[in-house]
């Protein structure tokens, strides 16, 4: 199964996931700038949003394949690829 992102999808990801950490997690005043500062580089559009949904989508397929055994058939018999 292949699942990708748009830049468009992941940034609305990450925006959700920013705000509930602004809004339900105490942080410093320093640590809340910090992650604002973040958010506003990585606006919709950036070259930053476009390498963070590339590494989003990396770390996704890769979690994926990890959790996908496939069955490969030989002389007859169905073999899964899963390391065990």
């Amino acid at each position: 199964m292949y699942v990708i992102m748009q830049a468009d999808e992941a940034w609305s990801v990450m925006t959700l996931v920013v705000s509930q950490v602004l809004d339900n997690v105490a942080l410093s005043a320093d640590a809340r700038a910090a992650i604002k500062q973040w958010r506003t580089s990585h606006a919709e559009g950036t070259p930053a949003m476009d390498a963070l949904a590339e590494e989003m989508n990396d770390a996704l397929g890769a979690r994926i394949d990890e959790r996908t055994s496939k069955l490969i058939r030989r002389k007859g018999r169905y073999v899964s690829t899963r390391d065990r």
